[in-house]
């Protein structure tokens, strides 16, 4: 049941504050219809079930409605669903629910539907229907934060095995804001969706009135499945969660460039996952031949437009990869925006070394065996590796970046394998992602046995 209270709604429509109450259509609903319904194909006509959360008078519901859908709402306040039916001019019939406190409000074709109750005692025996798409605009955002698992182990009993959602949410500053609406953050959206399906980020947006400008909305697409690993990253990138980033080089980077080098004076270096840091251009500016992967291609647009570097862009599509080349004219920076775990050595090519500053602890650790193996595939025979990685409790913490323990690291490479050094970087998880416990940070060198 609910931690929120009925009487709390009824005071607030009592007093006349529904400020989160539209006249119109949203115009999130009509930008993205086809992430919450699909596409039709050769004429195909869609008619989804769709489930509307604490869903209120919302013109949203009508406008799906009109378009054929069987649209079901929930909403606790009583006199709110009479008041929706009746504002619109839709004939319904109002029936007790059996086994839950509240009234099932219906058209008279069936096809609209508010069940009036509290939203977590909703059950697929209850609704007696299972749905297509889920339509939340701003519901995740207005319930009690505790309630948010509840919330969504809720809306999962009543999904289709296939299914489509389309969820809209509130993000501002910590400590910007108290009550409702409740800010969200993308990690807390993949933590309460992920663990089943295919979240991905759509857009983040100011906030409209009568929120506060700037506060942003954030528009997320869910199907049924699981996250996309480039997806992920792309929404980390778009929503400002990139607290790796740096415009500088790396200190370890430039610290152990000579191990790297290992006697040569130019030398062919990997970087995996390199978004767009500055250790890119430190390298090329050196003189060396520098390759990235990147799977967010316009985080590599923008690190050629920011360092005003001429380049040419070819697609991957020859190799059967979703993806793009982007290469300096010159030919000495290589950076390839494509899902890493479709990268081949006749891509690539042999390189003398790589520096990887944090691709190996930010993947999921069941990638971590595919990853080594492609690594390796790309090695040179006298190679050179750099890793870095980090220890912590990942009871408490989960990362990115994740808990890479050091007797991992010795048993997934079938190489000789040192460590150069290790330091107390506590301070560097309570400052980036607000982890209180110890945290060390790990140099490894790898070479040839």
């Amino acid at each position: 049941m609910s931690t929120d209270k009925v009487h709390m709604w009824e005071s607030q429509y009592a007093s006349g504050d529904t400020s989160w109450h539209l006249d119109t259509v949203n115009d999130k609903l009509i930008k993205h219809m086809g992430e919450l319904v699909g596409n039709a194909r050769n004429g195909e006509v869609l008619h989804r079930t769709i489930l509307v959360p604490l869903c209120g008078r919302t013109k949203d519901m009508i406008h799906l409605y009109n378009q054929g859908h069987t649209v079901v709402g929930c909403e606790w306040v009583d006199s709110v669903c009479a008041q929706f039916f009746t504002e619109n001019n839709i004939p319904f019939t109002r029936s007790q629910l059996e086994g839950v406190e509240g009234s099932l409000y219906q058209s008279e074709d069936g096809r609209m539907r508010i069940f009036q109750c509290d939203f977590l005692l909703l059950s697929p025996e209850l609704v007696r229907t299972k749905f297509d798409s889920v339509l939340d605009v701003q519901s995740l955002s207005s319930i009690n934060p505790r309630d948010r698992k509840q919330y969504v182990r809720a809306v999962r009993s009543l999904l289709q095995d296939e299914f489509r959602y389309l969820l809209v949410t509130i993000e501002y500053e910590p400590f910007a804001h108290r009550g409702r609406p409740h800010s969200i953050s993308y990690n807390a959206v993949k933590e309460l969706f992920g663990s089943f399906s295919n979240l991905k980020f759509v857009a983040q947006l100011p906030a409209a009135p009568p929120l506060k400008p700037n506060w942003k909305e954030n528009v997320f697409s869910m199907i049924s499945g699981t996250e996309d690993r480039v997806q992920y990253w792309q929404a980390r990138w778009a929503t400002g969660q990139s607290q790796w980033h740096s415009q500088e080089p790396h200190k370890f980077l430039v610290k152990y460039l000579d191990d790297l080098k290992n006697g040569q004076d130019k030398i062919r270096i990997f970087l995996p996952m390199c978004g767009k840091a500055g250790d890119l251009m430190w390298l090329y500016n050196q003189g060396h031949t520098v390759v990235g992967v990147e799977g967010v291609p316009f985080v590599v647009e923008q690190f050629f437009r920011e360092n005003n570097l001429e380049h040419d862009k070819t697609s991957l599509e020859a190799d059967n990869i979703n993806g793009w080349r982007y290469r300096s004219k010159d030919g000495r920076l290589t950076i390839f925006a494509c899902d890493f775990f479709l990268v081949t050595p006749g891509m690539v090519g042999p390189v003398d070394a790589v520096y990887d500053r944090g691709a190996l602890e930010a993947i999921n650790i069941p990638d971590r065996i595919p990853y080594v193996q492609i690594m390796k595939s790309l090695l040179g025979k006298d190679f050179r590796y750099i890793l870095n990685g980090y220890e912590y409790d990942d009871n408490v913490f989960q990362g990115p970046p994740r808990h890479l323990p050091r007797d991992q690291v010795f048993n997934l490479f079938n190489c000789k394998v040192s460590i150069l050094e290790e330091a107390d970087y506590s301070w560097y998880g309570q400052e980036k992602y607000n982890y209180q416990g110890p945290m060390i940070k790990v140099i490894y060198k790898l070479t040839p046995d």
